[in-house]
């Protein structure tokens, strides 16, 4: 099994490494004293085990899981020093959780719950229910977006975000004049995405709703929507209603 440490404490990074050395079937492949740097290496190396703190400044761990595509995210292990985070994440039935300091007893039974859901089927039970627990996060809208830009990581804002293209199985953010390739399907973004600040108008398109600076009829509930970039970016009837409620909206405030 092989596992990754995320913590920016060095001395909370090394409690794990020393306790993780007695488990001759655990590899160590990594440590991350950052969310950004975790992202790059669960995206690298594909851990079986996330050691994850959650508090930790810049990115938190919560943050690093909503980072990453759903085909990606790994087994986790909690990490944190407030129990109402660590309550959280156990009652969630996620992996697991580790409350510092780390009791070596409370230690081993949380390896020998991620041997046991090494297989696939429990692997995928895991997912979901993480992905449950970033759902019902109160900060269940995604802030930011983690893009590769050859070898580089780089961060991209949502509310820096002019419009979103489909692009295959990725999608392509456009940010004040730039493109980005995110690993992350339409319908997939969608749904982080704050629907007050974003506006699927096509299926191959998202807007800023801010960004919306005319609207031109052109028939059957269709319009031609120029954003403040410069950009123009035709609507479908299919997401027409949605179209409309935001035009209505001061209307009815």
């Amino acid at each position: 099994m092989r596992a990754l440490i995320v913590d920016d404490e060095r001395l909370a990074r090394r409690g794990v490494v020393l306790r993780l050395r007695k488990f001759k079937d655990i590899e160590i492949i990594g440590e991350c004293a950052d969310g950004l740097s975790a992202v790059e290496k669960i995206l690298e190396l594909s851990p079986d085990i996330v050691f994850l703190d959650i508090q930790m400044p810049g990115m938190d761990g919560f943050e690093v899981l909503r980072a990453l595509p759903k085909g990606n995210l790994p087994g986790v292990i909690f990490l944190t020093a407030y129990e109402q985070h660590a309550l959280r994440a156990f009652e969630v039935h996620a992996l697991d959780y580790l409350l510092k300091p780390v009791d070596d007893d409370r230690f081993a039974a949380a390896v020998e719950r991620a041997r046991q859901l090494r297989d696939s089927a429990s692997k995928l039970q895991m997912t979901e229910r993480i992905l449950r627990m970033l759902g019902r996060d109160s900060e269940k809208y995604a802030s930011r977006f983690v893009v590769r830009t050859g070898s580089r990581i780089q961060i991209v804002h949502a509310d820096d975000t002019d419009w979103i293209a489909a692009a295959g199985d990725y999608t392509e953010l456009h940010v004040r004049g730039r493109s980005h390739l995110l690993r992350e399907t339409m319908n997939s973004l969608e749904q982080k995405l704050d629907p007050a600040k974003f506006l699927r108008i096509h299926r191959s398109r998202i807007v800023r709703a801010d960004r919306i600076v005319e609207l031109s009829a052109i028939d059957n509930r269709e319009y031609l929507i120029k954003l403040a970039d410069g950009s123009q970016h035709r609507s479908s009837r299919t997401h027409a209603d949605k179209l409309a409620r935001w035009m209505n909206a001061d209307k009815t405030a």
